[in-house]
């Protein structure tokens, strides 16, 4: 039955590398889809669309449009990248940032919640068995569902959040479980 686990683990984990290709791919191809749906903007905006004797591969039609594809492809872009730079810089703060702006509240060594103080005790403990350093601890607090996550770019600035509802409604040792899926992100980066 080990084996069984074992294999359905490795399995799953092939699985989910080949749907990030997938997604990588389909991220590409909507760049690909914006670029293309921007620039029949901009030729419908100039009023540059083909004629019957200038159709969309002919080299009058490019010569005659070229430019406005080229600078309407780049400056499309360029938008995307800059977007994308401006986010990343934003969650420069690592998981801590993310948790935050998902509505995560830190936990801290202070709390009187038995909750939160149980939730503290077992990511301490995970931090211990697992030699990495402890990590913020946020809950959602408006997530009724069970639920959690880690993030951050390092183990050094990672974040474990889980819900509410994970606080409420899983016992010590299942807790233990879910807080330890979680550092086997935040151990494997």
């Amino acid at each position: 039955l080990a084996t069984k686990s074992r294999m359905n683990f490795f399995e799953h984990q092939d699985r989910a590398r080949k749907q990030t290709k997938v997604l990588v791919l389909a991220f590409m191809l909507a760049v690909l889809a914006i670029v293309l749906a921007m620039n029949l903007v901009m030729l419908g905006v100039f009023g540059r669309f083909p004629s019957a004797e200038h159709g969309w591969f002919s080299p009058g039609f490019w010569l005659a449009n070229g430019q406005i594809v080229l600078w309407t492809s780049v400056a499309t872009v360029l938008v995307i990248v800059l977007a994308s730079a401006y986010r990343s810089a934003q969650l420069r703060g690592g998981g801590a940032q993310v948790a935050r702006e998902l509505g995560g509240v830190e936990v801290t060594g202070d709390s009187n919640d038995p909750l939160r103080r149980r939730l503290l005790n077992v990511v301490e403990e995970m931090a211990i068995a697992s030699g990495v350093s402890v990590p913020q601890v946020f809950v959602l607090e408006h997530e009724p569902g069970i639920n959690a996550f880690a993030a951050g770019w390092s183990p050094a600035d990672a974040a474990v959040a889980v819900t509410r509802g994970t606080l409420e409604t899983l016992n010590r040792e299942e807790l233990q479980g879910v807080i330890a899926h979680e550092f086997s992100h935040v151990f494997n980066g």
